[in-house]
C-alpha cells in the first residue's frame, strides 16, 4: 500500500512538473494582458516562436526577414524540415531556408543578400509574402487589401481599414508576427477580390507559391478600401481627412500643388483656428505682386527655415469690418501658419507685418 501511494505521489509530481514546465515555456515576464497575449502563447506552444534565455519575449522587437522566413518555414507542412534545419558552412544561418522557399518564388529580398536577411522586414513585405504563399502575385497595395479582405489583419489604427492605417512601411514586430500566424492558422481558403488563386486553394499550413502566376493588374483605389471597410462594419475617415493625415506624416505642406480643393477646406480652418467667411479671390496680377513681396520680406526671418514658404491665392481674406484688412495665411516650415497683413501704396505691394498664427496646423 505504501509503495502504491509512493508511486502515485511520484506520478502526480511528474504531471505537475510537466505542467509547470509547459506553463513556464509560454509565460514570458514581459508579456502582460494585451491584444497579442493569446497569439504569443499560441505561437510559443506550437514551437513557431521562442523566447529569450532571460525569460522575456521582447514583443516590440523588430523581426528580420531571416527570422520571418524561419517562422514561416517551420509553420507550413510542405517544407523539407531536414533541409531548413541545415546550417551551411560559411553562409548565413538561414540560407538553407531561403534555398527551400525559393522553389515557390516567394517575394523575398534576401535570397542572395545577407544584409537584407538581417534587416527588419516591413509589414507590407509580409503581406506580399503571405499572399504569395497562398498563390496570389500581388503588389504591396493589393496585398494590404488582401490581408483586410481575408481578416488576416485589422491594421495598426483601431476602427480603420485604409492602406495607410495598415502601416505597410512599418517594421514588423515580434508580437505582430504571432498575430499574423494565428489568424492565418484560423483561415481556410483565401481570395483576392472574391476570386481564388489561379493555382488553386492553399490551406493555412500549405505553400503553393506564385511560380508561373502573372502579377495582378487590379487597381485598388481608396474607395475600394472604404467599401471593404463598410462590409466589415468599419467606417473610414473621409478621403480629405486621409489626405490631410498623409501630409502630416510626410513633412507637411511644402508646395501649393498640395493644397487640393479637398485639403483647402481643412487647411483654412486649421490655419486660423476657426471658420472664416471672408475668403476673397485675388486677380493673378495682385496675387503675384503680394507673393513676391511676402517672399522678399520673410527670406531673412530667423524663424523661417529651409522648407519652401507656401503662399496660395486661395488663402487670402479681406475682413468685412470698416478696416477692410487684407491678409494672407502663409504656410511656413511645412506646419506653421503665419498671418501676413498686406496692402498697396500706389503700385507698390507691401507687407505690413508677419507672425505665427498656429504653431502646428496638424496638431489641433
Amino acid at each position: 500500500m505504501r509503495k502504491l501511494l509512493a508511486m502515485l505521489t511520484v506520478m502526480v509530481m511528474l504531471i505537475i512538473s510537466v505542467n509547470i514546465t509547459v506553463s513556464a515555456a509560454i509565460k514570458f515576464s514581459d508579456v502582460g494582458d494585451y491584444w497579442a497575449t493569446e497569439a504569443i502563447k499560441w505561437a510559443a506552444e506550437k514551437g513557431i516562436v521562442e523566447g529569450y534565455p532571460d525569460g522575456t519575449f521582447k514583443p516590440e522587437k523588430h523581426v528580420t526577414e531571416a527570422e520571418f522566413v524561419a517562422i514561416l518555414a517551420r509553420y507550413v507542412q510542405n517544407t523539407d524540415k531536414q533541409k531548413i534545419a541545415e546550417r551551411q558552412p560559411g553562409k548565413h544561418w538561414a540560407q538553407s531556408i531561403y534555398d527551400e522557399l525559393r522553389r515557390w518564388d516567394l517575394p523575398l529580398k534576401g535570397y542572395n543578400n545577407d544584409k537584407i536577411k538581417d534587416s527588419a522586414i516591413t509589414r507590407g513585405d509580409v503581406a506580399r509574402v503571405i499572399a504569395a504563399k497562398n498563390g496570389f502575385n500581388l503588389d504591396e497595395r493589393q496585398a494590404v487589401y488582401y490581408m483586410y479582405e481575408n481578416d488576416l489583419s485589422n491594421g495598426m489604427i483601431p476602427n480603420r481599414m485604409t492602406f495607410d492605417s495598415y502601416g505597410a512601411d512599418q517594421p514588423l514586430q515580434r508580437d505582430q508576427i504571432t498575430q499574423f500566424m494565428k489568424l492565418l492558422n484560423s483561415k481556410g481558403y483565401t481570395t483576392f477580390l472574391g476570386e481564388p488563386s489561379p493555382k488553386g486553394n492553399a490551406g493555412p499550413a500549405d505553400i503553393i507559391g506564385i511560380v508561373d502566376v502573372p502579377k495582378s493588374d487590379a487597381e485598388i483605389t481608396d474607395d475600394m478600401f472604404d467599401e471593404l471597410a463598410k462590409e466589415k462594419g468599419v467606417t473610414n475617415p473621409s478621403q480629405a481627412q486621409q489626405q490631410w493625415e498623409r501630409l502630416a506624416k510626410s513633412g507637411g505642406i511644402t508646395s501649393e500643388e498640395q493644397i487640393t480643393p479637398e485639403i483647402l477646406d481643412i487647411l483654412r480652418e486649421k490655419a486660423v483656428g476657426f471658420v472664416r467667411d471672408d475668403w476673397t479671390t485675388l486677380s493673378d496680377k495682385d496675387f503675384e505682386g503680394y507673393k513676391q513681396a511676402i517672399l522678399y520680406d520673410l527670406k531673412n526671418v530667423a524663424k523661417v527655415g529651409n522648407v519652401p514658404i507656401v503662399i496660395s491665392k486661395n488663402l487670402f481674406y479681406e475682413t468685412k469690418d470698416w478696416t477692410k484688412s487684407k491678409n494672407f495665411l502663409v504656410i511656413v516650415n511645412g506646419r506653421q501658419s503665419w498671418i501676413v497683413p498686406v496692402g498697396k501704396l500706389g503700385n507698390e505691394y507691401q507687407v505690413h507685418d508677419a507672425g505665427v498664427r498656429v504653431e502646428d496646423i496638424f496638431s489641433n
